[in-house]
Order: structure tokens, then sequence, then C-alpha cells
């Protein structure tokens, strides 16, 4: 190949670098709740919006599906998901899985510059929690359970955590099933990360397990009544 060749930029990888950016735009407009459950997703206004094309914008909604996020209706029209008490049961009990086998994979791995960057994170989520940002705790919540399962070392697990994370993340904003116990969740996270610290394998696990423990139960109450999953809204500060 010549060397004005290599020079030349592939225009299938533009597209499928669109494809991305467009699909990160529409999601995080979503995971923020901007688009709620059930909003239609018109695919002539997001090519405008996003100055692409209708084409990009139906590969980065099929995109979306595979996550999740939004669903195709009728082969017609797009949509964003929908939520439900078996939706929800599934995401918490599969998150307690993954969490389970990384805290347990975490303790055997866990040197002591991790376990200080560890306990700095939790340090994070205590004071957002006492200033009353409860937003910026979850996302510090998710930042620790992020960084305990990069110590199993195991990247598929990564891989199917930050997918079930994102689930997680879009039951909570869409369904507004949130902690209701804030000083609860910091004993739990402090216990977690002094068992990951202390190489205890079969508690670090145990703990992760059973982190949402009271969501899960709640849940599968809620499964055994035919009813649908009533949102528990954090406490006031």
């Amino acid at each position: 190949m010549s060397r004005s060749m290599t020079k030349l930029t592939s225009l299938k990888s533009e597209k499928r670098l669109l494809d991305r950016r467009a699909a990160d735009q529409i999601r995080s407009h979503i995971l923020e709740g901007v688009l709620p459950a059930g909003e239609r997703l018109l695919e002539t206004q997001l090519s405008e919006e996003l100055e692409v094309s209708r084409g990009t914008v139906r590969s980065a909604l099929a995109q979306l599906a595979n996550e999740g996020l939004v669903q195709q209706v009728a082969f017609t029209r797009w949509e964003v998901s929908g939520t439900s008490t078996v939706d929800a049961w599934e995401i918490y009990t599969l998150r307690g899985a993954l969490e389970g086998l990384g805290a347990r994979l975490a303790a055997a791995n866990v040197s002591e510059t991790d376990g200080m960057r560890l306990r700095a994170i939790a340090d994070d989520l205590l004071h957002a929690i006492r200033e009353g940002r409860f937003q910026d705790a979850t996302g510090i919540d998710f930042d620790l359970h992020g960084a305990i399962i990069e110590l199993a070392r195991h990247e598929r697990l990564a891989e199917q955590h930050r997918f079930i994370v994102q689930q997680v993340r879009f039951h909570m904003v869409q369904s507004g099933f949130l902690p209701n116990d804030y000083e609860e969740l910091i004993a739990e996270h402090k216990a977690l990360i002094e068992a990951v610290i202390a190489g205890d394998a079969d508690r670090a696990e145990k703990l992760a397990r059973n982190h949402n423990d009271a969501e899960v139960k709640l849940l599968a109450k809620l499964l055994k009544q035919g009813g649908s999953a009533k949102p528990i809204r954090e406490k006031a500060s």
C-alpha cells in the first residue's frame, strides 16, 4: 500500500464512531431521566437534533435495545423501555451474584494501596451523605462497587458488571427505587470494605451478595402478590 493511502481514515470506522456517539447521548438522557420510561423515540427528530443520518440513529437505538434501555414496538417505532417488578428483581439479584463473586476475588488480590483507595471512596460517600448530596452519593456508591470489581482482575466479570449497573441506574431513575436508609448504607459499605481489605473472601462475598437484600425481599414479596414495584424514596436530609 502506498504511503498516501495509509493516511486515509476509514469511513466505516467513522460511521461506527458516530453510532457510538449518538448512542452515548441518547443513553445519557435516558439514565438521567430526561427521557422517561415509555417515551416514544422518533428517528427523524433524533436525527435532526443530533445532526446525523437516520441510519446512524437507527444503529444507535439498536445498540441501546441490546442494553435493555430502549425497545422496538411492532418493528415500527422505538420507545424508552419500561420497568416492572420482574425486571427489578432480576436486576438486583443478578447484581448481587456478580458483586459477590467480585468481592471474593478482590479479597484475594487486595493490596495496602488498594485498601487506602477503597477507604478514600468510602469517605467520599460518607461526606456526600452527611451533606445531603444524595445524587452524588449514588454515583460514589457505584464507583465503590466498581473499584471492588476492578480488584477482582476478571475482565469478563467487569464487563457484565458494567452492563448490569447500567440497568440498575436505569431502574433507579425510572422507578424511583432508591435507598431509604443511608445510615445503614454507610455501615454496609464499611463492613464490605473491611472484609475485602482483611482478605476475608467468604465474608466479603456474603456482604456483597446481601447488599440489596431489603430491595430483593420487597420485590420477591410483590412478585408473589402480583403487584408492581413501589418506589423506595430516600429519606429527607
